[in-house]
């Protein structure tokens, strides 16, 4: 991709050099992206695509990668057996059952595992349990650091047990923001917190779904300093409608 000139520099006339292409997460590839990338796949080589078409849909339009096995048009391979490994694993178990459409199992299991089902008859006993979850009951059980090793994730914004109602919630059980702090667009951004890149910024170097965490914020300045990494990156207030609090 040319991020300054905008579209690709491989097409048609352009193709990318190479006897074969294998696509990974072809799931998260929406019909824009697919379209030019096989105008730009040479005609002698041959293209292999992988992906999950249970997994989240594509961000962008279409459902490439389920319209392309739907279609009948190529050779599929589905991978169906579970390994042993896998198979321990209660979270691989339940996701089969419910592509199987069977209810999975709820009940409290006996010992260790990997899913727990817990519940809340209304939003507002569902938020103080995933409270209660990050910051007591899973590191006490799990010996994990509630900051660093949990992430929270909910499939809406709004409403009661949506990003924002649970960052709010979150960072005042967790990291309560001190009087060095800043609020813009929405968010207050304090020391600690965990934070994402929501859109590409190649100046910074650091792109959207990258995770850091805010090291400083400095009023006087008007600038925040975030570390992705071993790297700090800078903004200045302005700026801050590029990162997001992060649930975590």
């Amino acid at each position: 991709m040319d991020p300054k000139g905008g579209g690709f520099k491989r097409d048609s006339e352009r193709p990318l050099d190479g006897d074969l292409l294998v696509i990974d997460e072809t799931s998260m590839v929406d019909v824009l992206l697919m379209h030019a990338l096989l105008k730009a796949v040479p005609a002698h080589a041959a293209l292999l695509i992988v992906g999950d078409i249970d997994q989240l849909p594509s961000v962008g339009p279409g459902q490439v990668l389920a319209d392309i096995i739907g279609s009948g048009a190529v050779p599929v391979v589905r991978l169906t057996e579970v390994f042993r490994q896998a198979a321990r694993s209660q979270i691989t178990v339940s996701a089969h059952r419910i592509n199987q459409g069977v209810m999975p199992e709820v009940r409290k299991p006996e010992g260790d595992s990997d899913f727990y089902f817990v519940p809340a008859d209304d939003p507002e006993t569902a938020g103080r349990r995933i409270v209660d979850l990050v910051k007591t009951r899973i590191p006490q059980r799990f010996g994990l650091d509630a900051m660093r090793d949990i992430q929270v994730l909910c499939p809406m914004n709004r409403g009661g047990v949506g990003a924002r109602s649970l960052n709010l919630a979150l960072q005042a059980a967790l990291n309560p923001a001190g009087e060095r702090k800043v609020e813009r667009f929405g968010w207050t951004f304090a020391p600690g917190d965990k934070v994402m890149q929501i859109e590409n910024d190649y100046d910074k170097e650091v792109y959207n779904g990258d995770i850091g965490y805010v090291d400083d914020v400095d009023v006087e300045a008007g600038e925040l300093i975030a570390r992705f990494d071993a790297r700090a990156v800078t903004y200045v207030f302005g700026e801050l409608d590029t990162l997001s609090r992060l649930t975590r």
